[in-house]
């Protein structure tokens, strides 16, 4: 649809409103929360729908110890445990120093996460999981802790053309104080 550009005085119909509405980028899926436990589980948000969608952690903390986060793709209800290829980098914010990992047919993916008591967040990006081709993502974070935390990016694939319908999110073993994501898928048209 063409971009309509409205002047002073002209009425904002229902039908532009709606039609604006249904063309927004992102589009909501779903919301998963935890307040304890290891591993937050959310099935079903992959669909054919969308290509493409962005997973936003806006708060992850634990109730004691420091640990990088990781995901697993599901299916069906089961986790795949190999085939994860990725790199992650990050510089911490005093130092400057960087750090930098690499995951060559692990069991998981590597977020750009870092968490411990304070609270972290992170975007992820997540390619074809519904499709039979390699998913692959992109994540960006960040965590709170001012003396030693970092910024960090993550990257990969997951070398294998399974469909998947959703993923699961840990923090290393540890227990989750409180975490929240939401998923939204990008809109094709």
């Amino acid at each position: 649809m063409a971009i309509k550009t409205f002047t002073t005085g002209e009425v904002l119909t229902a039908s532009d409103t709606n039609t604006y509405l249904a063309n927004s980028g992102l589009v909501y899926v779903t919301t998963a929360s935890a307040t304890s436990g290891t591993v937050l589980a959310v099935d079903n948000c992959f669909t054919s729908t969308y290509d493409a969608y962005r997973i936003v952690i806006t708060r992850c903390s634990l109730t004691a110890g420091l640990t990088g986060c990781y995901m697993q793709m599901r299916a069906g209800g089961t986790n795949t445990t190999t085939n994860y290829y990725n790199i992650r980098i990050g510089y911490d914010y005093a130092t400057a120093a960087a750090s930098t990992s690499a995951t060559n047919n692990g069991a998981q993916f590597e977020l750009a996460l870092i968490t411990d008591t304070t609270s972290s967040a992170c975007v992820i990006d997540i390619y074809n999981p519904q499709k039979a081709l390699k998913t692959q993502y992109n994540c960006l974070g960040a965590d709170s802790r001012t003396t030693t935390g970092g910024a960090f990016s993550s990257g990969g694939m997951l070398n294998n053309t399974t469909a998947y319908d959703g993923f699961s999110f840990t923090a290393g073993g540890q227990t989750f104080s409180n975490v929240s994501i939401t998923v939204y898928g990008y809109r094709k048209a």
